[in-house]
């Protein structure tokens, strides 16, 4: 519950942020849900932003890798990534794109081995 909680408000904050800048925040990480992957999409849909993604999980459910591809909805390529190691403790990327100036970035972070 708390994860999906936590999505709403990055989802939520996402929408307010990018109706000042046009920037639009991504957040993923282990904890990240099939569905909430699926609203994500959704939402960027809505923005002008097409999020496409090739996830993969283990047998608990927790995502562990995934292939990641924003472009407009007339395909531009805005940009493109992988993160392979979300399976470790603190894993995640944060993404931000704009469909009107096409800007992507993202900062990957992963969790040192223990």
């Amino acid at each position: 519950m708390k994860y999906i909680i936590t999505a709403i408000i990055v989802c939520a904050s996402s929408i307010l942020f990018a109706q000042s800048t046009g920037n639009i925040d991504v957040n993923i990480s282990g904890q990240t849900t099939r569905e909430q992957l699926n609203q994500m999409r959704k939402e960027l849909n809505l923005q002008g932003v097409v999020f496409t993604y090739s996830p993969q999980f283990d047998q608990e459910r927790h995502l562990t890798a995934l292939r990641y591809k924003f472009t407009t909805t007339d395909q531009v390529l805005i940009g493109e990534g992988e993160h392979a190691a979300l399976q470790q403790n603190g894993a995640n990327v944060h993404i931000q794109v704009n469909p009107i100036t096409k800007f992507y970035t993202e900062e990957k972070n992963v969790a040192p081995h223990k």
